[in-house]
């Protein structure tokens, strides 16, 4: 599962005139992404049944294509959720995009109408609310908090957006130099998730400064913090073997990426 950051209003402020005019649409998510591919995951497309386009899943030929699916199918309510991948590279035998700038990205299509005006509209117009955009075979559904879990929920999905109103930094470590950077970071504006493996562990239990507390495994870090460019890492837990593992776990992903010893 891919997962972005969609500052409030952003590609959603898109969306939601169309909602609110009374049409009805398919909107394209680039859920996944590789090499060079023109589409990035996060990248969306909305196609009204009156004709209009909104943003961009990478454009070319590719993207007419898939606007031409997602028109033959608009009135199809029972065609959606889906997803369609798209090699683009000459020679492939199936999934082929048309294009050749040799990279692979995957798009889902869901249908969206009038009904769904509400909780964009909520999403579009927030402004201290912190949460998180889940797209998946079960449709597109708003959960609290900055962090999913996965885990938890059970819930298959494709891609996962945080919605955010203010910058978010990921602290692992709960100790003394974790707390008081929460502090700080907390005083600077920041919505502050940190993590710990230790149980139980006073200094982070009673810490006030965090808005989010997790006890995660370090060699499973990857499935916990979320890879989105603008959401800053910060390496303080209790001893340098911990930060190199979680370091490795985390280093070729993308990130706003702050590595410091504790």
């Amino acid at each position: 599962m891919n997962t972005a950051v969609n500052n409030v209003g952003g590609s959603w402020g898109t969306v939601l005139p169309a909602l609110k005019a009374g049409e009805h649409g398919v909107l394209l998510v680039v859920t996944a992404s590789q090499g060079s591919s023109p589409g990035r995951a996060g990248f969306k497309m909305f196609v009204t049944a009156a004709g209009r386009m909104y943003g961009s899943i990478g454009g070319g030929s590719m993207e007419h294509k898939l606007v031409e699916l997602a028109r033959s199918l608009m009135d199809t309510a029972e065609a959606f959720p889906f997803l369609k991948r798209q090699i683009h590279r000459e020679g492939e035998a199936r999934d082929r995009s048309g294009m050749i700038c040799s990279g692979e990205q995957t798009v889902a299509f869901f249908r969206i109408g009038p009904a769904d005006g509400a909780w964009v509209r909520a999403m579009v117009e927030c402004t201290d609310t912190q949460g998180t955009i889940e797209f998946g075979p079960e449709g597109i559904r708003l959960v609290p908090g900055t962090v999913p879990q996965a885990s938890e929920s059970g819930r298959q999905v494709w891609f996962s957006e945080r919605i955010s109103s203010r910058p978010v930094v990921a602290i692992v470590g709960g100790g003394h130099v974790g707390r008081a950077l929460t502090r700080t970071m907390n005083l600077l504006g920041f919505h502050v998730v940190q993590f710990d493996h230790r149980d139980g562990l006073e200094m982070m239990t009673a810490n006030e400064w965090a808005h989010e507390k997790y006890v995660v495994d370090p060699a499973r870090i990857e499935e916990h913090v979320p890879e989105d460019p603008e959401l800053f890492v910060v390496l303080v837990s209790h001893g340098y073997r911990t930060d190199e593992l979680v370091l490795r776990r985390l280093i070729r992903r993308r990130w706003s990426l702050g590595p410091c010893d504790g």
